[in-house]
């Protein structure tokens, strides 16, 4: 049982061996379909009276009937030539008194020729192939005496044979064929007399062929074909027809590329107008929103202006928001701080000596830079006024209740 784990294991590994490791990637990318796994059973015939057979079975002493079954995987590599590794069991049976038997595994190497090759160009070889075989072969037995004697060992053989494959489809074959083996003497445990213990083997089985749908496996593959004068000028002349249409379509691919080159630069020369349109498009936009935020301000200025004539007549300090950025209680200094603003927002307003002002408060004298009416130009303002005093500060009139009592009495002052 061992001798027979050791045969098996030694045959999936020289299968592993044989076949392509980028099987996948083979049966993707090529025509035709190289890879098959075969499966066969059979008779192993017997030797029943004493003539040597040419195909037959051969031994030292009669033996009966017997069975035998097998695989292999098969590689074409041309499409009259494939080889194939595979595995075959196999029993021998004595008649005389007593009786034995000689289990045999084998390790089977053959080349397989498709004679389908000869007459390729008629429909028949699509699904009919005739082929021979010959192949070496590694014999491991086991002879056994029935209650007595046992033998057992391994020896090489050398093996033919023929047969006959129908197509069903690409993916599967079905078969028959013979096979003669000249194995060890040693098989019946009698070494004399003929040479070698020949066995023949009819059997039976089916071929899976592997790889992509729309494939047909290699031996399948059109034939060379040679050609007569006749044809060898028609397919010059056809040549050189093809050259002159291939020349007729370079000059229209030409052509083509031209006229797809100047739909470029006109296409170019189109957008380069659409932008510099849109460029003037966008620059009168911004000039519309200028004159209407100018327009929009000089309403505001016209508005701010008439409250603060009020203003100035009522010496109160207008609800909204201001940015405080001074507070002394000498008047000249908080004078000097109010015009250095009237310079430093000569830019930012067009009237800075209305925005920029002094109120008294008790006894301060505060500079404010106002009215803003949005809280958010008050920031803007207070941002400005922090480069020059960091301590400067946003504050809203009128001022809330509890700070009523301290702004009570404050008042614009104007020079």
């Amino acid at each position: 049982m061992l001798q027979t784990n050791r045969v098996v294991n030694a045959i999936i590994l020289c299968a592993l061996i044989l076949i392509p490791q980028k099987l996948h990637a083979q049966s993707a990318g090529e025509d035709y379909r190289r890879v098959s796994l075969s499966l066969q059973a059979g008779i192993t015939m017997s030797y029943e009276s004493d003539v040597n057979r040419l195909i037959g079975s051969n031994f030292n002493t009669f033996t009966g009937q017997t069975y035998n079954f097998g695989g292999g995987v098969q590689y074409a590599i041309t499409p009259f030539w494939s080889a194939e590794l595979g595995y075959r069991y196999n029993t021998i049976e004595g008649l005389a008194e007593g009786g034995f038997e000689t289990v045999v595994h084998s390790a089977v190497l053959k080349n397989i020729f498709n004679f389908n090759r000869l007459y390729r160009r008629s429909p028949v070889s699509e699904f009919l192939n005739p082929y021979v075989m010959f192949g070496y072969e590694h014999d491991f037995y086991r002879y056994e005496l029935v209650g007595d004697e046992t033998n057992s060992g391994n020896e090489s053989a050398i093996m033919g044979g023929f047969g006959l494959a129908l197509s069903l489809s690409p993916t599967f074959d079905l078969f028959a064929q013979y096979e003669v083996k000249l194995a060890s003497n040693r098989m019946d445990n009698i070494n004399r007399g003929f040479p070698a213990d020949q066995i023949g083997m009819p059997s039976a089985g089916v071929r899976i062929n592997f790889g992509r749908n729309g494939t047909k496996p290699l031996n399948l593959a059109p034939p060379v074909r040679h050609l007569t004068e006749d044809e060898h000028a028609a397919f010059i002349a056809t040549n050189g027809e093809l050259r002159k249409l291939s020349d007729e379509l370079n000059e229209q691919r030409k052509l083509a590329e031209d006229l797809d080159e100047r739909f470029r630069k006109l296409e170019r020369s189109y957008q380069e107008h659409i932008d510099r349109l849109d460029a003037f498009t966008r620059l009168l936009e911004e000039r519309i929103d200028t004159l209407e935020y100018r327009l929009d301000n000089l309403e505001i200025s016209f508005r701010d202006s008439e409250r603060d004539r009020e203003r100035r007549l009522r010496k109160e300090v207008p609800a909204g928001h201001y940015v405080q950025v001074f507070a002394a209680t000498n008047y000249d200094a908080a004078n000097r701080v109010k015009e250095m603003f009237h310079e430093i927002l000569g830019d930012e307003f067009d009237d800075p000596e209305e925005v920029v002002f002094v109120i008294k408060r008790r006894q301060f004298y505060e500079v404010l830079i106002g009215t803003f009416y949005r809280f958010s130009d008050a920031q803007n303002s207070h941002e400005l006024a922090r480069i020059q005093f960091s301590d400067a500060f946003i504050i809203t009139f009128p001022r809330p209740l509890h700070l009523a009592d301290q702004y009570e009495g404050t008042e614009l002052v104007w020079d």
